[in-house]
Parts: structure tokens; sequence; C-alpha cells
């Protein structure tokens, strides 16, 4: 998300997650590299042929689902790139989740020029914006109400499912 006075960032360096890409494809090929090598070595009779053809049933279309959440994913941040209306928002409350792996609670309050304001829950690691008072960088789509935290080094796209 962003505000006024908010930071361009190049879109393809945030958003073409090559690391997810490499993901998707190892998942994707697992089963039929699995099946290839067994059909190789033991032939048509091969256990390993058939272990990865029934991984393959349940690798290959969860790969295609992660590759297919990471183009999203690049898309929705382009399109908040061309089209997201700067915004600020400003920490009203935070708290500890409690978790094994620290995560702060966030509540916040979101405004700008045409952004009528709202306020979510929003979950990050602790950092400097995580403090109430604190004020983070927003974009947000007008048509959709998705909205982007730029302070955040996770920042993930949350929908408009937000407390009026």
């Amino acid at each position: 998300m962003s505000g006024p006075g908010f930071v361009e960032v190049n879109p393809v360096g945030r958003g073409s997650n090559p690391l997810w890409r490499l993901i998707s494809a190892v998942i994707l090929a697992t089963g039929p590299v699995i099946a290839a090598f067994g059909y190789v070595d033991g032939g048509a009779d091969s256990a390993q042929l058939y272990v990865g053809g029934v991984l393959s049933l349940f690798l290959v279309p969860i790969g295609i689902g992660a590759w297919r959440a990471t183009t999203r994913a690049r898309n929705r941040l382009l399109r908040l790139e061309a089209i997201g209306l700067p915004a600020t928002g400003e920490v009203l409350t935070a708290e500890n989740d409690g978790g094994e792996v620290t995560n702060m609670i966030l509540t916040v309050r979101i405004s700008g020029p045409g952004t009528p304001p709202f306020e979510t829950t929003v979950t990050t690691q602790p950092g400097p914006g995580t403090k109430p008072g604190s004020r983070l960088t927003v974009l947000v789509d007008p048509d959709d109400g998705t909205f982007l935290i730029r302070d955040f080094e996770d920042a993930d796209f949350l929908s408009g499912s937000h407390d009026h």
C-alpha cells in the first residue's frame, strides 16, 4: 500500500517471485520425474513408476496452482502500481500473537485522498513500523479495496475485507 510520498518500487523485483516459481516447478515435476526414473530402471512393472504416477496426480495440480497464484500476485502488484491510490496507514494497536514465531497483530486505520477511511487487522513481523502511532505507506485499489502496505518486508495483498 502506499500513501502520500510513497517510494516507487520496481514492480518486477517485488512481484516476479523467482523463488516461488522455482518451488512451483519442483512440485510440479517431482511425480513425473520419479515415474520416469522408475520406468527407465524397471520398465512398466516398476513400483517407482506407480508411486511417481500417484504422486503426479496430487503434485502436478498443486504445482500448477502455486504457479498461477504467483502469476496472479504479480498481476495484482502491477495493477496496484498502475492504478493504486496512495494512502496512509496509522497503527492504532499492536500486540504480540503469542506464537512460536513472533508476529505482531496490528489494527491499522487506512485513509487518503479518494480512499474512504477504514480499519483493518494485519499480521506481520515485528519492526519499526509496528508500534502504535506509526505511519505506514499504502496503495489501495479504488475498484475492490485491495491494499498493499509497502513498509513491510513481507508485504502481501489484502482484500478489502476490512471494518468500516
